[in-house]
């Protein structure tokens, strides 16, 4: 397969953060770059430094990274486009597609495209203060898969570096099929570099995808990704690839032992690793009993005896 193309890690809060990144590039064929998960703006004029420890240059980046941050407010997105700008970052992206009600009811994520003339807001500060490097990660739509083509006359306006679309609706969150009419519709409407997003799980998902949208030459992966470490190489590759799937028990020996030196106490140790469990069980032999077994661990312990073999210390 010749490489005429990229690969983009999605971000996914609370499984591709930066521990994730380096330790996957590590063991695995690593993505072209990723967009790290997202830093809610923030009132005032200051970002602290807490906010920004993820995408810190001056901590290892195994992988290219891109900065992407949610919010509503122009100021407020200009302050954090700053802070972004003050640790070297010269491109950024925009969360316009998050489809958890908790942050659409507030007018982000995608519920920002609900408004037209905040969305314009948003895009036209985010590229005054990041010129030739601002982008955007929308839905398709709320409820229906029309909202994007409507506002594809705003997104055009606007100098962006690219657009990635996740082809659902908010409505649908992660489930049901990706719409891909509605994707190709939108698509064909943008004037800027299109990046597909949704359901590249396999090898085979992405060859039908990239025999469906020849013209596409950016794609995205997140859940596919998080669920198989190896899909990059299986897509690299042009040939199904053998899973080393003691690398794999090395990644997540070295991802445990990562997190309890990062994280204060078990309960968010155990909460970074159950995120990653959520996704990583349908790529093991009797995966969803493993993951029963790990869903009720209460201590790093009873998570290590639930693993068993699967990572050995």
């Amino acid at each position: 397969m010749t490489s005429d193309f990229s690969l983009c890690l999605a971000p996914l809060r609370g499984v591709t953060v930066r521990t994730f990144r380096n330790l996957h590039a590590k063991w695995f064929l690593s993505p072209d770059r990723a967009v790290a998960p997202f830093i809610a703006t923030v009132a005032g004029q200051r970002v602290k430094p807490i906010l920004l420890q993820d995408i810190d240059p001056t901590r290892e980046q195994a992988v290219p990274v891109v900065p992407q941050a949610i919010g509503k407010d122009t100021g407020q997105l200009r302050v954090m486009l700053r802070a972004f700008k003050g640790l070297g970052y010269t491109c950024a992206d925009l969360n316009a597609g998050c489809p958890w009600p908790f942050v659409m009811k507030k007018g982000r994520g995608a519920g920002l495209m609900r408004d037209a003339d905040a969305f314009a807001a948003m895009l036209e500060a985010g590229c005054e203060e990041m010129p030739g490097g601002f982008s955007v990660k929308v839905r398709l739509g709320i409820s229906t898969p029309d909202l994007l083509a409507e506002r594809m006359e705003i997104i055009n306006a606007f100098p962006l570096r690219e657009v990635t679309i996740h082809a659902r609706t908010a409505k649908q969150m992660y489930e049901g099929e990706v719409l891909l009419d509605a994707f190709a519709a939108a698509a064909g409407l943008c004037r800027h570099p299109v990046v597909y997003n949704g359901d590249i799980r396999t090898r085979e998902d992405f060859l039908a995808m990239k025999t469906r949208f020849p013209t596409i030459r950016r794609w995205m992966i997140g859940r596919g990704l998080a669920a198989n470490p190896f899909l990059i190489e299986d897509i690299r590759s042009g040939v199904p690839v053998v899973h080393d799937m003691s690398r794999l028990k090395s990644f997540l020996d070295d991802y445990l032992t990562a997190c309890e030196e990062a994280l204060h106490g078990s309960a968010p140790v155990l909460g970074r690793m159950k995120e990653l469990w959520s996704y990583l069980h349908v790529f093991y032999p009797y995966g969803e009993r493993l993951w029963d077994t790990i869903k009720i661990a209460r201590t790093v312990d009873e998570y290590r005896r639930a693993i068993g073999g699967v990572c050995p210390r």
